[in-house]
């Protein structure tokens, strides 16, 4: 995955719990170092003015520019955008398009709209061109929930996957931890349903594996499994879990569980 969320998933989290506006523009660029993207980062600051905060963050594997500028909403993003658009492209910088948003205008969550960015991000033919991310609102059927499932029994999956669905979540299935992991780099879930009897790697493993690729920056999880020890409760909550949850189990229970962790 990208670690453009990670990168900026402090300040992303403080801005969403005061609820402060916030544009958010993605632009392709070419290959740029920790004391170049100061250097771009200052001469914005100072070819923009007025008191603007920006914070800047790139990533090298995606060649990607993120750039995020605190209590700015959509209009005002757009406006800054073409800016740092002329600023970029009279040095060079830009290899394709660029793509913004503004939260809470784009998105209910300013990682959730990041992530779902760098997934969308297509290769603009002309460098400098200017997409707005489409909101995922009503568009998207009031944002509908993702939820992944690691289970490796086929009945539990199918049992809960049509359950979720028609409460209206996307559900999204995995039968091994590896297979979770692949899933996870390949895109952003709200919540993840784990059991922690896996094959491949287990549970605790899987645990292990989202904190370092840094997808708690929009993922929870919430584990569901046979196992009912004391020491196996403590150590998924120590590891990252937001839920603990026994087999058998009630749906109806499970999806309050399930409604309160995403909400």
């Amino acid at each position: 995955m990208s670690n453009l969320v990670p990168a900026f998933y402090e300040l992303l989290s403080k801005m969403e719990e005061r609820s402060v506006a916030c544009g958010v523009i993605l632009a392709a660029c070419k290959n740029v170092s920790a004391e170049s993207l100061e250097l771009v980062k200052r001469d914005m600051e100072a070819q923009l003015k007025d008191g603007l905060t920006l914070h800047a963050a790139y990533d090298k594997n995606k060649q990607i520019l993120g750039i995020l500028l605190e209590q700015k909403k959509l209009a005002d993003t757009h406006f800054y955008a073409l800016q740092i658009r002329d600023y970029m492209l009279s040095r060079k910088l830009l290899t394709g398009g660029m793509y913004i948003a503004s939260f809470p205008e784009s998105s209910r969550s300013t990682a959730q709209m990041l992530m779902r960015m760098i997934q969308e991000m297509k290769e603009q033919t002309e460098p400098g061109s200017i997409s707005v991310y489409e909101q995922h609102g009503t568009q998207r059927q009031q944002e509908q929930a993702s939820i992944l499932l690691v289970n490796p029994d086929e009945t539990v999956n199918e049992f809960l996957r049509i359950y979720l669905q028609r409460k209206g979540y996307q559900i999204t299935v995995a039968h091994d931890g590896g297979d979770g992991v692949e899933k996870l780099r390949q895109a952003a879930f709200d919540l993840v349903i784990t059991d922690l009897n896996l094959p491949v790697l287990n549970g605790y493993q899987l645990m292990e594996k989202i904190r370092h690729l840094g997808q708690e920056a929009m993922s929870k999880i919430m584990v569901l499994t046979d196992k009912k020890l004391e020491e196996d409760v403590q150590k998924s909550f120590a590891l990252g879990a937001s839920d603990y949850m026994t087999k058998p189990f009630s749906p109806v229970e499970l999806e309050a569980r399930v409604k309160r962790l995403i909400s």
